[in-house]
């Protein structure tokens, strides 16, 4: 760390900070001459430093920045003309625009992706007729599969029939053999 010392103004101090600085591309560059505190120049530091004497000083350089003044608007334009000017990218003149080629250019972009997109409909419609092929098939498959199932079904109830008529048989044949059991022994 650089030592100061405290013979120095802080209007030195601060134009020492500014002239390490690189060039803003902002602000415009300072000169050394120039007076970097504007209005408060006619107060000076000096003067607050000796009524702020008890406290001490900061050793070291540190940075301090400064907040640009308010500029009015031709002002402003002047500065980036000037920036514009300075600046190397940007060109002199530019040359005439081909129109026609550019028009030529996007017509055939645009009737490739016409071509493009008619392919693409085609082989949809094709895989279209495929895929209703595949849909009729199924269809007819579950519908025989379906009248399987209800022949299945039919099956099955009609044997239950059969069976309970058959129990129902058996049953009423049981109650007329007690039935006559019964009047035998009452009749004994």
């Amino acid at each position: 760390m650089e030592s100061i010392s405290l013979q120095s103004s802080p209007q030195k101090l601060v134009r020492e900070a500014f002239v390490e600085k690189p060039e803003s591309p902002i602000l415009p560059p300072q000169e050394p001459g120039q007076n970097l505190f504007g209005p408060f120049k006619s107060q000076g530091l000096d003067g607050m430093a000796e009524t702020q004497g008890s406290f001490p000083r900061p050793q070291g350089n540190r940075n301090q920045v400064r907040t640009p003044e308010p500029r009015g608007s031709k002002e402003r334009i002047n500065s980036q003309k000037e920036i514009a000017d300075r600046s190397p990218s940007t060109p002199g003149h530019l040359a005439p625009f081909d129109w026609d080629d550019f028009e030529a250019r996007y017509e055939e972009a645009l009737s490739d992706a016409n071509r493009q997109e008619q392919d693409l409909l085609e082989e949809f419609e094709t895989l279209i007729k495929y895929f209703n092929v595949w849909a009729a098939a199924a269809s007819v498959h579950d519908t025989e599969r379906g009248v399987k199932r209800l022949q299945t079904r039919e099956r099955y109830v009609k044997i239950a029939e059969q069976s309970l008529s058959q129990k129902k048989k058996h049953l009423t044949e049981v109650v007329r053999a007690f039935q006559s059991a019964l009047a035998l022994l009452s009749q004994s």
